[in-house]
This record gives structure tokens, sequence and C-alpha cells, in this order.
């Protein structure tokens, strides 16, 4: 934080150590496990001014990783969802039933909408426009607790939700 790059890059280089052990655990030997990785220092290199060196490391770090990997398997997920038909089978795909069993996107998008609107407000920004509870504090003018408040409580009211039916 003093400018010292020698100690800089051998922070980044245990912090790396320490990245790659926490993707390995929470993903295995995923393909894009480095990529996360990278994501991981970068987003420390960015962060780095917040850190309060009369605290503990390993909670801010520990942070930056879960939200992190949080980031990629929601990136993973909204990409899981846009299903890719081929040409040739568009009209087979068409003709099947509709009725049959419900989408699990259009399943949740209604209980979404059951949501209270300051819920709806904030499940909406962090998951369907993809923003950080940093961005959705700053777009719906709340406080970041606020937002983590809001969020914690939609899902737990989904989640009663979705066992009741």
């Amino acid at each position: 934080m003093a400018g010292d790059r020698k100690a800089y890059s051998e922070l980044l280089t245990q912090i790396s150590h320490l990245a790659k052990k926490y993707v390995r655990r929470k993903m295995g030997e995923h393909a894009d496990s480095d990529d996360l990785i990278q994501e991981i220092l970068i987003s420390v290199h960015k962060a780095l001014h917040t850190y309060d060196p009369s605290r503990p490391c390993m909670p801010w770090l520990g942070a930056i990783m879960h939200y992190r990997l949080t980031d990629w398997l929601r990136s993973r997920y909204h990409a899981s969802e846009k299903q890719k038909i081929p040409l040739e089978d568009v009209e087979e795909f068409l003709a099947g039933s509709v009725t049959e069993e419900p989408l699990a996107y259009e399943y949740l998008n209604k209980a979404v909408g059951a949501l209270p609107d300051g819920q709806q407000a904030v499940i909406r920004s962090m998951y369907h426009e993809d923003l950080t509870v940093v961005e959705t504090s700053e777009k719906l003018g709340m406080s970041v607790s606020a937002v983590k408040v809001t969020a914690h409580r939609a899902y737990k009211k989904l989640r009663e939700r979705l066992k009741e039916e």
C-alpha cells in the first residue's frame, strides 16, 4: 500500500496460491479456474485501497474470492439459460407442448413477481441485470447493508414459496 513494488509482487504471489486452493476446493479442476483466479487477483488489485492494515487480511481476501466465485457462477447460470436450437430443429421445438412442464425461469419470475416491490427491485437488479451489490445500492439509492438485508429477506420468501409449491 506504500508503493513497494517488491512487496506488492510478493503479496500477489501469496494471494494467487491461496486463490488457487480456494478455487480448486470450490470448483475442482475446471477449465475456467485460471480465469477465475486472474479475476480474483484483478479484484484484489482494484480493492487494495479498501484494505485496513489494522484488521486481519483473510476476511477481506475471503470476501473478494467469494464474490468473484459467485459472479462467475452467476454468469455461467445465465449463459446456460439461453437454450440454443439448431435452425433445422426449430419447427420440431416449436411443435412441442408448452403446457407439459413450466420452464424454471418462468416459474422463478412469477415467484419474484410476488415479492414486495423493494425486494423485487433488488433481485432483478442483481440477477437479471447482473449488477453487484455495490452497483445495486447505487442504482436503487440504498446502502450496501440494506441491499444485502433486502436480498436475504427476498431469498427467504422465495425459498418458502418454492417449498409450498
